[in-house]
């Protein structure tokens, strides 16, 4: 039966001679309690793209139209949840992303590609809650990385960060709620603090080579490098860097180096 609403029809699982599935030709459909009921319909969701709906397996006609009246007066915030994959997701929250540097995008291009998709991708936006989350990332801290070792306690966080914004969106866009990514804590994960390279860090660095994971350099350390430096070609990136505070990456869109002759 066909209507604005989509479609509602009756299949079953017979096959003909050469093995191949009757579905909605069988001659048996006509008869009571042989196949079953089925809709197919579309609706647009929040996102503006319309979102198509498979649903069978209802005793009766009345029981597919009721399942199908009821798929169609869910939200549309609903049907993105229930229709998108979390891999959808993310890739959509890579896209709207225009005004990220490049480097900003490789990166977080690679990471998502790499974790996220692979653990998380076919899960559905509406699957997505605290417990599961936890339990998907004690597995990801079980796998080795590149190097052969276990999961760093700050590449954890930084694919929790990660996924946190790409979720933000969906409960700014109204698809969730709320955002079961900011439920996760990270074991063993310490926002490192800077510390000024004073005279008798300086000391012990030169002897045994360690040093703090963030370290700032004093007014006078500063002064010193950019007076031994005036007259250096790079003196502009010198300058920019000492001063400025930018982070790497910053710094290379500034001076992305020479352009390879033709």
């Amino acid at each position: 039966m066909r209507s604005s609403n989509g479609v509602i029809f009756k299949r079953c699982g017979c096959r003909d001679h050469g093995r191949n599935r009757l579905e909605q030709r069988c001659p048996r459909l006509t008869e009571r309690g042989h196949g079953s009921w089925y809709f197919h319909c579309s609706a647009t969701n929040l996102l503006g793209r319309r979102e198509r709906a498979r649903r069978g397996g209802y005793p009766s006609q009345a029981a597919a139209r009721q399942a199908r009246d009821t798929w169609l007066a869910g939200t549309a915030a609903d049907r993105t949840t229930q229709g998108w994959t979390v891999e959808w997701w993310l890739r959509h929250w890579l896209d709207t992303r225009t005004h990220l540097r490049a480097t900003t995008r490789f990166h977080y291009t690679r990471d998502v590609e790499q974790v996220p998709i692979p653990h998380l991708g076919a899960y559905r936006l509406a699957d997505l809650d605290a417990g599961l989350l936890r339990t998907v990332f004690a597995k990801i801290a079980g796998v080795t990385n590149s190097k052969g070792r276990p999961q760093s306690a700050s590449a954890m966080q930084h694919l929790r960060t990660t996924l946190r914004a790409a979720l933000n969106l969906a409960v700014k866009e109204g698809v969730l709620a709320c955002n079961p990514a900011r439920h996760i804590e990270i074991k063993g994960y310490q926002q490192p603090h800077a510390q000024v390279w004073t005279e008798a860090r300086v000391a012990s660095w030169e002897e045994t080579g360690a040093h703090p994971a963030v370290a700032v350099w004093t007014a006078d350390q500063i002064a010193e490098l950019l007076g031994s430096t005036t007259d250096d070609s790079l003196f502009a990136f010198w300058w920019l860097a000492g001063l400025r505070g930018l982070r790497r990456s910053g710094l290379f869109s500034a001076f992305p180096g020479p352009t390879p002759a033709p």
